[in-house]
């Protein structure tokens, strides 16, 4: 793609629609009324202009299990080499199973980093030693389990809105059904519910009941209890490439235990951070940034030096690009193609691809 295609691209969302999924990223399912209100805009124009970028792809609002209820499951990141004419097809091969929620090609020694989220730890190794090692043109897999998920995607920003603005849509947020325990096991219509609004985050619950083939009181309670018990998360994803911040660095560190809560709590309060998990393995902490450019790469290390000294910074990549994120496959500047909704319960058969 060429320079012009990348200022068309860029020029595709203006400052009202900035603000709009800015709005969307606090309040995913608010009405469009609402959302009009805080932006001083009608709800007609609001739709209009939000079926427009999400049509394109530029910015979506999807739905996945929320953090906490990956926490009770098993999560890992996979570090897969491969033959190089083999890669690209590697990466799009991992990307359209279910159990993968991330899917990265890096510029560094690693080829593909890869986020996976299974049932447990013996449906995590059927993964890893069967599926994953068995792909054509793989010749290395180094897994490290996630033991902690300190910091995720879902709280992360654009710079849109006003304060107020965020304020007002920050406490019709809050009116959301608060939580009252933790996620527990989910059954099959729950696992059906969040693949539909994977696809379609602001589903209306009519639709969801005539996809689902229930009645619309039996999936207003049942999606009720998904978010009153923290289940489920829905969050705004844009583009990365007309965020302002384009480029993806992950980093491996480690930090020593008696210190690693004082060091992620200071790391997760820096902006430009979107993951921060405790792993297994010779490094024990891994962040994912969202950064101006890459040259920020560096300035980024810096702080995290200067602010938690205690942290030895071990090894840092460079996304090239980001195969899959949060169930979309993307395109090369971050647009959704295809939807492929997170399943850790999907343990595939040999040979198929979707369950």
């Amino acid at each position: 793609m060429g320079s012009a295609d990348v200022k068309d691209f860029a020029a595709e969302l203006d400052e009202t629609d900035l603000a709009i999924t800015h709005a969307l990223q606090i309040a995913p399912r608010a009405s469009w009324a609402t959302v009009g209100d805080v932006l001083g805009l009608s709800a007609v124009t609001v739709a209009r202009r939000w079926n427009r970028i999400s049509q394109r792809g530029t910015a979506w609002v999807t739905a996945t299990g929320s953090p906490a209820l990956w926490r009770s499951l098993c999560n890992a990141f996979i570090d897969v080499d491969c033959d190089p004419a083999e890669r690209g097809r590697v990466a799009l091969a991992l990307a359209r199973d279910p159990r993968t929620k991330s899917v990265m090609e890096l510029a560094s020694g690693r080829d593909i980093n890869v986020n996976a989220i299974t049932r447990d730890l013996p449906s995590l190794s059927r993964f890893v030693l069967d599926h994953v090692s068995g792909l054509p043109g793989v010749v290395r897999v180094n897994t490290q389990v996630t033991t902690r998920i300190l910091a995720a995607g879902n709280d992360w920003r654009l710079d849109a809105l006003t304060r107020a603005q965020q304020s007002s849509l920050q406490s019709l947020a809050a009116e959301t059904p608060p939580r009252t325990t933790v996620p527990g096991p989910l059954d099959t219509q729950d696992r059906e519910l969040l693949r539909a609004l994977a696809v379609d985050g602001r589903l209306p619950v009519t639709d969801l009941a005539e996809h689902l083939g229930s009645s619309h009181t039996a999936v207003r309670r049942r999606l009720t209890r998904l978010e009153r018990t923290g289940a489920v998360a829905f969050r705004s994803e844009v583009a990365q490439h007309i965020t302002g911040w384009p480029v993806t660095s992950l980093l491996w560190a480690r930090v020593p235990v008696a210190r690693r809560q004082q060091v992620c709590e200071r790391l997760g309060r820096m902006p430009d951070v979107r993951l921060l998990t405790a792993t297994s393995g010779e490094t024990n902490i891994l962040l994912s940034a969202w950064l101006h450019s890459v040259d920020s790469v560096l300035d980024l290390e810096d702080r995290i030096s200067a602010e938690c000294p205690e942290l030895e910074i071990a090894d840092h990549g460079i996304v090239l690009r980001t195969v899959k994120r949060q169930g979309w496959i993307l395109d090369n500047l971050g647009r959704r193609t295809e939807c492929v909704p997170i399943d850790p319960w999907c343990d595939l058969p040999e040979g198929s691809t979707y369950c």
